[in-house]
């Protein structure tokens, strides 16, 4: 069973818009509406109705009036990163990279834009080349310890991880209390199967900020791949306690839920996980099994259904849904439908399969219905039946059923593995440090998370500008 890898940073619950057209700092108050103010410069203007989209939650128009903004104004590097960030939260990476990109472009040496160019390209996957970003920017900034720190976390990804406790361990020289070097650290050594080194490390950088959620997420996996599994979900609600719509918390809490039958704790923290954002296969799947052990049947063949829509991969959603429809729902049709849905998509079955002798026993079943139907009473009614079969034919229950409860959690990354109905034996470790970290006031987007709208340091925004 594999627990979370949280690869995209988990975000502040604040929405901090820098507001900020050419090279003058706007005000940035929430309005009630978006600015249409005579006489302002239309590149202004775009700037700021695309910052009260922002706060309506609003990305996709967001990102298209900063980009027009930008477009106005090229001048205007805080109107395309914000862009950037628009397109971060509304879920189009590729076009985040384009527009940090196009900020890289006008300013290369930049390390705040170095950095957001490198937190988007290793969302969508492309570690080496974040990588090839950071080390440019680092030669024109060698001290910089957030460029330090983004790099660390990204040689780690590309499992380089030596090298990475070197950028971590340099951090640490300057900044002996820099919590993220330390968690970058605890992250290697969980990577290499230190457990007990990890532990400790994340229990020092607890001590110095006692309410990041990240750490107690990493410290419940640990306790996970211990074996101990109320100790991570009394990690994980401690999360919970500091950022209630941690996403990561709350899928990891279904998990092991799931893995010891109970359905309903599983199916709620699965629902919430999604409702934050956490929507892929895995979690797609999970909530699925979840809710066919909560004998919720039709709600099942319901969310399975979905699951298999968005991942065409998991064909076991199909066989799945067959035997919910005959088990739970008594609904032959729906079991013969779903069962011969499967026996197309995996080519090559064994004969022994036993789908192949519950499709026999559904198309018999349906046979019988048909043409042994009774004749209508004398009244006019025919005897009651369910669900097309006789109420006095016994309804044979699915046989070799995957179990429902041995659903591993997802993987917060751009391609999270798929569920299966097996546990995977090993955990990785995964949080906040382990991917590049935005500049000062521009914390990642995450599914489910709110986002700050961040600027590149420069003449125009302020919010971006380097701690010192």
């Amino acid at each position: 069973m594999k627990l979370i890898q949280l690869k995209i940073g988990v975000c502040c619950a604040a929405l901090a818009l820098a507001a900020c057209a050419g090279t003058k700092q706007q005000d940035a108050t929430p309005k009630a509406a978006p600015v249409v103010a005579t006489g302002k410069p239309p590149a202004q203007v775009k700037f700021e109705s695309g910052v009260e989209a922002a706060k309506g939650n609003q990305w996709k128009d967001a990102a298209a009036l900063f980009a027009e903004a930008a477009k106005l104004d090229p001048a205007n590097k805080g109107a395309k990163v914000n862009e950037g960030i628009a397109l971060e939260r509304s879920g189009d990476m590729k076009g985040a990279v384009a527009a940090y990109k196009a900020v890289l472009d006008l300013e290369p040496e930049n390390p705040a834009a170095a950095t957001n160019l490198a937190r988007a390209l290793v969302a969508t996957g492309e570690e080496k080349d974040a990588s090839e970003v950071l080390k440019t920017a680092l030669k024109k900034n060698p001290d910089d310890v957030n460029l330090l720190n983004t790099l660390a976390g990204v040689l780690r990804l590309e499992k380089k991880y030596k090298a990475a406790a070197e950028k971590a361990r340099k951090v640490l020289l300057r900044d002996q209390n820099n919590v993220a070097a330390i968690k970058t650290l605890a992250l290697i050594y969980a990577d290499e199967g230190k457990v007990q080194l990890a532990e400790t490390f994340f229990r020092n950088a607890l001590k110095l900020d006692e309410k990041d959620a990240t750490i107690h997420v990493n410290l419940g996996l640990l306790a996970f791949k211990r074996g101990e599994h109320q100790l991570a979900i009394a990690e994980f609600e401690e999360a919970l306690k500091f950022d209630p719509q941690n996403a990561t918390s709350l899928a990891n809490i279904g998990a092991i839920s799931l893995r010891f039958r109970d359905y309903n704790r599983a199916s709620s923290a699965y629902r919430r996980a999604i409702d934050q954002g956490m929507l892929n296969c895995t979690t797609a799947m999970a909530l699925g099994y979840a809710l066919e052990g909560a004998q919720q049947g039709k709600e099942a063949v319901e969310q399975l259904g979905k699951a298999y829509e968005m991942c065409p991969k998991e064909t076991e959603a199909l066989f799945a849904m067959g035997n919910i429809c005959m088990g739970q729902m008594r609904d032959n049709t729906c079991a013969l439908k779903y069962f011969e849905a499967y026996t197309d998509v995996k080519k090559g079955l064994a004969k022994d399969h036993p789908v192949h002798q519950l499709i026999s026993t559904v198309k018999s079943m349906l046979e019988a219905e048909k043409n042994a139907a009774p004749p209508a009473s004398e009244g006019g009614e025919a005897p009651p039946v369910a669900n097309g079969v006789d109420a006095a034919t016994p309804v044979p229950a699915a046989t070799n059923e995957p179990p429902p409860a041995e659903s591993k959690p997802a993987e917060a990354t751009a391609e999270p593995a798929p569920a299966t109905n097996e546990p995977k034996k090993d955990v990785k470790v995964e949080e906040k440090a382990a991917v590049p970290e935005p500049a000062k006031g521009a914390d990642t987007p995450t599914p489910g998370g709110s986002s700050k709208l961040d600027e590149a340091t420069g003449p125009a925004p302020e919010s971006a500008k380097q701690p010192g």
